[in-house]
């Protein structure tokens, strides 16, 4: 079937583009260049009404001239046309157009950068990376919007370090006005790589694209989670307890992520009592589940469960949650029998249901919701805009 909608506008975008041309077409030859288009036009047409729209499309592609006239129409078909999903004719279009001998310098790069865009849009990264290279060598008015387009290539074929070079072109100096506006997006490049070498044990790198990102963002968690994951992976427990009591301290909102690494330092350093009693200070300014758990199993192993399970339920009265309550139910179980347990059981089945829904994190450039914290939203490609869901 037919996008007729589609190709409607299609038949309206030729038709201006067929009028433009006889308009301006030269004056000697006015009446030839009118019949010609006239005949093009409606033998495509017959052709798109007879459900034939590639023969068609190629019709009207070769009856509309290329000239600053028509150039306008066939980048807006091309465009048209990838937007409706139709990337391979998107692509034929564009790429007659850059085979049309006598277009200005600013016409080739405006075709170039549409080619690319249809390129990545067909998930051609290659051929995309090619033109576009080729396209920001040069100046003119679409050099920052094929930095663009090749940085979000780089960002998800995740090509990091190619990436931080784009976005030193985009930046400039310290002194330019968009440096500003792309240095927490190079924090983020740099911390993508120091988590690389983390995994491949090569902390000296890591720790050098640490300190690159917090020369762009000395004010992101990232970079400050990702230090004191480094001292600990570094078995530098000490350092990385600092960093992450820091951390806490200044950054509640995300404690979700900083206490199961602050939890990890303190099992390798020995010192519990240390760790339950800076647990026990944050809980009384900010109740945040994560700081309830790790509280629960110090309790548990310093003073039996029993005494947990008697702290975790004064805490749920007090403050009501659904993590909270699930592992008073834990504690339950393990003191409960016969009948009682079964209807525990059935209970926690429930709010094992209950949980999977939660929603931690929501983005606050699109609403995109998840239970695990994205620094690049997985839907509007957008660094750094998750927050604690409310």
């Amino acid at each position: 079937m037919i996008d007729w909608q589609l190709y409607l506008a299609l038949v309206i975008a030729i038709g201006l583009g067929f009028f433009l041309g006889a308009r301006y077409g030269r004056q000697e030859d006015k009446k030839s260049a009118g019949q010609f288009i006239d005949e093009n036009y409606f033998k495509g047409l017959n052709l798109l009404l007879n459900e034939q729209p590639d023969e068609a499309i190629e019709t009207f592609i070769a009856a509309l001239e290329v000239n600053s006239e028509t150039l306008e129409t066939h980048l807006a078909l091309g465009k048209l046309l990838r937007k409706q999903g139709e990337v391979d004719r998107a692509i034929r279009i564009h790429q007659n157009l850059l085979a049309r001998p006598g277009l200005t310098l600013g016409h080739v790069q405006q075709a170039q950068y549409e080619l690319a865009t249809d390129f990545v849009k067909s998930g051609l990264f290659d051929r995309a990376e090619a033109l576009l290279v080729e396209l920001v060598d040069k100046s003119g008015p679409y050099r920052v919007n094929g930095l663009e387009r090749l940085l979000e290539i780089y960002r998800d074929e995740k090509e990091w370090g190619k990436g931080l070079g784009v976005l030193q072109q985009l930046s400039g100096s310290k002194l330019s006005r968009a440096y500003d506006e792309w240095a927490p997006i190079r924090a983020h490049f740099c911390c993508e790589l120091s988590e690389e070498a983390i995994l491949e044990g090569n902390y000296r790198d890591a720790r050098q694209y640490i300190k690159q990102a917090l020369s762009f963002d000395r004010d992101s968690i990232r970079v400050g989670l990702l230090l004191g994951r480094l001292e600990i992976e570094q078995s530098n427990y000490s350092k990385g307890i600092a960093q992450l009591q820091n951390l806490a301290v200044q950054n509640d909102e995300y404690l979700g992520e900083i206490i199961p690494l602050l939890s990890e330092a303190y099992a390798q350093s020995a010192s519990t009592r240390e760790y339950r009693n800076f647990l026990t200070r944050i809980n009384s300014t900010c109740k945040h589940e994560s700081v309830l758990l790790a509280l629960s199993e110090l309790i548990a192993s310093d003073d039996g469960e029993l005494a947990a399970a008697e702290y975790v339920a004064q805490e749920v009265i007090a403050h009501p949650s659904g993590i909270g309550l699930h592992k008073l139910l834990d504690y339950y179980l393990h003191f409960s029998e016969g009948k009682t347990k079964k209807y525990l059981v059935s209970l926690q089945e429930v709010m094992n249901g209950v949980i999977a829904d939660n929603v931690h994190y929501r983005c606050k450039h699109c609403g995109f919701k998840a239970q695990t914290l994205y620094w690049l939203c997985p839907s509007c490609k957008k660094w750094g805009g998750f927050r604690v869901n409310q």
